[in-house]
């Protein structure tokens, strides 16, 4: 009897391009093209250069000692490309800001957050929403795990990722369909372009087509499984407290410089900052004040990254209420990579 995920991930995994290469043996693997690599883990050494998610995340090798994973991450604008591979892992995160279509091209994976658990068995992509989430990730029997992870931000979705988190926050594509296959097709073929773009970054108005055909075929997909004839019955969040969590980020994310502390939102949502607290738990899996502070960075970045923004990182943190400069540019970094300042250079220079 012939294994239904090979039938989908075979074709998949003959689209994929090559992202690392090996170097020297006491030398990490290097990325490719537009990718960088931003994280390693194995028993000999490891290192983290940059976030692969807004949030934290605590990734547990299945075999310590002779394990493995590697991810590289590239820019596509407002976009951004992860590829991972790993001999198998566990991994617990939090993504507080952006939703994630992960791309699985060998190996097979399971994952859950608070309120749905998916087990791959023949599905070409998964699309999550923001919060807390278990993965577990298994590799062939004769080569590593490997997926892309496509991140976006929640805006791009519109009101259809308030109706998928509403509804669990987790849904996944259909090998049978054509629309669904297009997308995992059309996220290899983004991964392909970076590989093979040499060392910079693509240039911005391909950045912007590939961003319109991908979020336009992303919410086509979801469209069609918010639609009357959806293919599974996910668990549903608490009504009441998703209506709170959704006031409460209208606040943080349009106007997150008018927050001096919690009870600003809460008084702005109209409930008490424990039952705000407790809101954010349930549907997010993090705090306020833990999406309070992404949405900062994530202004934060584009702002610096705005040729027409301000000048200054200084002027930065003043426009989104960040008062500790020195806190902030160290949490960027971990995020992104690179110091606030040279984000802003870089705009400059370009």
């Amino acid at each position: 009897m012939s294994d239904p995920i090979a039938q989908v991930s075979k074709p998949l995994a003959g689209l994929a391009p090559r992202v690392l290469c090996k170097t020297a043996r006491d030398r990490l693997p290097k990325g490719l093209g537009g990718f960088r690599l931003s994280s390693y883990y194995s028993n000999e050494r490891s290192k983290l250069s940059r976030r692969q998610f807004t949030g934290k995340a605590t990734l547990n090798l299945h075999n310590p000692r002779d394990g493995e994973a590697a991810v590289a991450i590239s820019d596509i604008g407002s976009l951004s490309l992860a590829y991972v591979k790993s001999t198998g892992h566990d991994v617990v995160l939090s993504e507080l800001q952006r939703p994630n279509l992960l791309v699985p091209v060998k190996g097979t994976l399971s994952s859950r957050n608070e309120h749905v658990q998916f087990e791959r068995k023949d599905e070409p992509w998964i699309l999550i929403g923001r919060g807390t989430r278990e993965t577990t990730v298994l590799p062939d029997p004769e080569a590593h795990y490997e997926a892309f992870v496509l991140s976006m931000p929640s805006q791009r979705l519109g009101d259809r990722l308030s109706r998928l988190e509403a509804r669990g926050g987790m849904v996944w594509g259909d090998a049978s369909k054509d629309q669904d296959l297009h997308l995992a097709r059309l996220t290899l073929a983004l991964a392909t372009q970076v590989a093979l773009a040499g060392k910079r970054e693509i240039e911005a108005n391909l950045a912007d087509a590939w961003t319109t055909v991908l979020i336009g075929q992303i919410n086509s997909c979801l469209e069609a499984f918010l639609g009357p004839a959806s293919r599974q019955p996910p668990g549903r969040v608490h009504a009441l407290s998703l209506t709170y969590v959704r006031k409460a980020e209208e606040l943080i994310y349009e106007r997150p410089d008018e927050i001096g502390s919690l009870r600003d939102i809460a008084r702005h949502v109209g409930i008490s900052e424990r039952t705000l607290q407790t809101a954010f738990r349930k549907v997010r899996g993090a705090t306020p004040t833990q999406v309070l502070s992404q949405a900062r960075l994530q202004c934060a970045r584009r702002a610096l990254l705005d040729r027409n923004g301000p000048t200054t990182v200084s002027d930065v943190c003043q426009m989104y209420g960040i008062e500790h400069h020195g806190r902030f540019s160290k949490l960027y970094k971990e995020v992104f990579g690179e110091q606030p300042v040279a984000t802003l250079t870089s705009r400059r220079t370009t």
